[in-house]
């Protein structure tokens, strides 16, 4: 009986372990509201000053100031959103750039991105 219990836990483990990873994929994923957002801010980036050269701390304030818009200061519903923002608006500086972006060209890959 010991040995049954022990080879049914040890089985039970794997789907709950493929579980985790598919929720976690699922909370990461890019979900409407972040699809919304990114294309907002997308078509700000092209409207204001768009041939300014696109900054790293540019990026980390519009994600910032989206969430924080829809959801409110500080809040755990603006933290979430501005995790999931920055996890899909492409960094600008990293690994390497190879030549300044501008503003435009990056709220035209956001915009395209985000699919809206």
């Amino acid at each position: 009986m010991r040995d049954r219990i022990r080879g049914t836990a040890g089985v039970a483990l794997l789907p709950a372990n493929e579980a985790d990873e598919a929720l976690q994929r699922a909370r990461t994923a890019m979900n409407t509201e972040t699809r919304r957002l990114m294309a907002g801010i997308g078509r700000a980036l092209c409207e204001i000053h768009p041939t300014l050269i696109m900054r790293e701390v540019t990026r980390l304030s519009y994600a910032t100031r989206a969430a924080a818009d829809l959801h409110g200061t500080a809040t755990p519903h603006a933290v979430a959103a501005t995790g999931l923002l920055l996890r899909h608006m492409p960094r600008v500086d990293w690994p390497e750039p190879t030549a300044p972006i501008t503003r435009a060209e990056y709220g035209l890959r956001l915009i395209k991105k985000a699919g809206l």
